[in-house]
């Protein structure tokens, strides 16, 4: 039976993450011991333990898994100490520790993996909108960008040589320039998506404008 014990009970002093692993909702993600050819009958213990609580153990030579509400099913503990996570869910996200205590009584180094579940982006959006300004004869252009997926991704704009940081683009559009492309692009650890907006100003009687030659999306 699976002990659930505090981390408390291996002494220690606390470390920073020594990895940050990223996944996608759904995934799957291997979380490394980094213990080298040490082999199982090296150790009294190994244990994973995430939220202080021991998901996977190594104990004797016998391996155990939580089977628990969260985990159940989804943990695999390889003969390496290795650690695999499946069918990733967004609560998977924190801090992982590899602890363990070796056959003559020594304390093996505690190993800290960061792993961050992101919603995967699956579309991207961009929202035009062209004003002719008669008095200096141009376009101003403004555009949105927004994506489905991740709630709060990163959003890069790119414009010929132009980079921006940034869900929204302005930007002066003279009628000589024809069709200028602009393209958005968000991201996030676990994916990135861009979609491509072709503009052109047309001197208009009208104060505002919209045209969109073609838009997609593409990974």
């Amino acid at each position: 039976m699976l002990i659930l014990t505090s981390l408390l009970l291996i002494s220690g002093v606390c470390v920073a993450v020594d990895l940050t692993i990223n996944g996608s909702v759904g995934g799957t993600v291997e979380l490394p011991s980094v213990l080298g050819s040490l082999k199982v009958e090296d150790f009294r213990f190994v244990w994973w333990i995430f939220n202080g609580k021991i998901r996977a153990e190594i104990s004797s030579g016998h391996i155990e898994v939580d089977n628990q509400a969260q985990f159940k099913g989804r943990l695999q503990l390889s003969p390496d100490f290795s650690l695999t996570v499946r069918e990733l869910r967004l609560e998977d996200s924190g801090e992982y520790q590899r602890v363990g205590l070796k056959e003559d009584g020594s304390q093996i180094p505690t190993y800290k993996i960061q792993l961050q579940v992101n919603e995967s982006i699956t579309t991207v959006q961009i929202q035009s909108e062209l004003t002719w300004l008669p008095e200096i004869l141009t376009c101003a252009a403004y555009l949105v960008c927004s994506s489905t997926g991740d709630p709060r991704p990163s959003y890069t704009w790119k414009k010929g040589k132009q980079r921006e940081s940034s869900s929204e683009l302005r930007f002066f559009l003279l009628p000589e320039e024809g069709d200028v492309i602009a393209s958005c692009t968000a991201a996030n650890s676990a994916s990135e998506k861009t979609s491509n907006v072709t503009m052109r100003c047309i001197p208009t009687g009208d104060k505002i404008q919209k045209e969109h030659k073609h838009t997609h999306n593409h990974t």
